[in-house]
């Protein structure tokens, strides 16, 4: 039996917006151009071995 530990990051070429400061009662006004790539990454760890494998995706969808 192979036992790996694996985790995923979605990298995105934007910044999300989180927080920021506004004159009260005025939505802050934030523009975008164009369109914004997205790669996911897909790594995991043989903790046998410390054999590192990775792997690049352009979508990855969750199975539960």
């Amino acid at each position: 039996m192979v036992i790996i530990y694996e985790d995923e990051r979605h990298i995105r070429d934007y910044q999300t917006l989180r927080a920021t400061w506004s004159v009260k009662g005025r939505q802050k006004q934030i523009p975008t151009y164009g369109h914004h790539a997205t790669v996911s990454l897909l790594g995991g760890v043989n903790i046998e071995t410390g054999e590192f494998h990775r792997m690049e995706t352009n979508q990855c969808n969750a199975q539960v």
